[in-house]
């Protein structure tokens, strides 16, 4: 089946796709509207750590990987539909939110064993879910937008159902969360704006968020990365801010570049592509309106500035990367998956700017 989604986008680029009834709450009084409901609870092994109580009954899955598999969702929608849950409530990261997203988007299948070319045209419209983000990065509580893997490679499902109806950001929720991994969802916020910003597909209402989303991180990432309740709560907020801007643009090479980074080297998504941002940026050049709001004066600037950030965050490339490597990676990028990068990049130069986030 999976082999005819790969970038699957089921909608029409007009405004009123971004503008859906979605709703975001600060505490937990959304609550109030599943507790008629029988929800399935995507959530990871940490979820047990937060001490949430859902009122309303649930059916626990948390039978997915960090990278969410295609067979993960398969088991996840068997057990959707077997104990007739009629919400979804996704506690987590972007892999629990995308997992539950996922789990929405193949809800009609009518044999979830069944890996044939069946009908995605059956998302169910009356299977809200609720997005309870434990993590300050992905934004994929306000996106449309759901990666999964197969046979190590991403596919990105794409659809307006896919966006939560309700969303509820709580500070709290990521004081558990290990440093590395604060680092790494920090940057993946920060890549999202900027690549978002940078993007053909940008618009006024997407560049507002990004710049707002930017100017939140920098401005917080001390008290955020000290896990202080305040740097917490702002890191939140411009996460959601980066996920609405790349709910309308996409992002961009950086991304495209990361993911098999990930998969080869067994990197957080973060890391990944933070890595390859900075090179991009440098190859690129221009953009000196997300220079200045970085607080520099040219991309120049803010390509070290960004480089030297990575190096304070501990944040290093892969080594003894080989050139066997090397060319998976670079056959990895999908060049579709580029289209909406400001300058596009031949198959010589993506090989070129791996050999400089690696360091080969």
């Amino acid at each position: 089946m999976l082999d005819n989604i790969q970038n699957i986008q089921n909608f029409k680029r007009e405004k009123s796709v971004y503008n859906l009834n979605q709703q975001t709450f600060y505490d937990f009084s959304a609550f109030d509207l599943i507790k008629d409901k029988k929800s399935l609870l995507v959530c990871d092994n940490a979820f047990d750590c937060f001490g949430i109580e859902i009122p309303c009954k649930t059916v626990k899955f948390n039978s997915f990987t960090p990278n969410p598999k295609y067979e993960d969702i398969l088991t996840g929608v068997k057990l959707l539909n077997e104990t007739n849950c009629d919400c979804i409530v996704a506690v987590g990261g972007g892999s629990s939110i995308d997992t539950a997203k996922a789990i929405k988007y193949f809800s009609g299948i009518d044999n979830a064993d069944n890996d044939s070319n069946s009908s995605i045209d059956n998302v169910n419209d009356d299977l809200p879910i609720m997005a309870i983000p434990t993590t300050s990065g992905t934004g994929s509580e306000a996106t449309h937008f759901a990666a999964i893997y197969k046979n190590g490679e991403k596919y990105s499902l794409a659809d307006e159902r896919l966006l939560p109806e309700y969303v509820v950001l709580q500070a709290d929720m990521l004081k558990t969360l290990p440093l590395y991994q604060k680092k790494c969802t920090m940057l993946d916020a920060l890549c999202q704006a900027i690549e978002s910003w940078w993007s053909r597909g940008a618009t006024k209402e997407s560049i507002q968020y990004s710049r707002e989303a930017v100017k939140l991180i920098l401005n917080n990432m001390e008290g955020y990365l000290n896990n202080e309740e305040f740097g917490n709560k702002k890191m939140l907020l411009a996460s959601n801010l980066a996920g609405k801007a790349i709910n309308i643009t996409t992002t961009t090479a950086p991304h495209a570049m990361s993911y098999k980074l990930t998969t080869l080297y067994g990197l957080s998504h973060g890391h990944a592509v933070a890595l390859c941002l900075p090179k991009v940026w440098k190859k690129m050049k221009n953009f000196s309106d997300i220079a200045s709001t970085l607080g520099y004066q040219n991309y120049k600037e803010a390509v070290a500035f960004l480089e030297e950030l990575l190096q304070k965050l501990e944040i290093f490339p892969p080594e003894n990367v080989t050139e066997e490597e090397l060319e998976i990676l670079t056959n990895s990028v999908n060049a579709e998956r580029l289209s909406n990068n400001p300058v596009l990049f031949d198959k010589e130069t993506i090989k070129n700017l791996y050999k400089e986030i690696l360091e080969v």
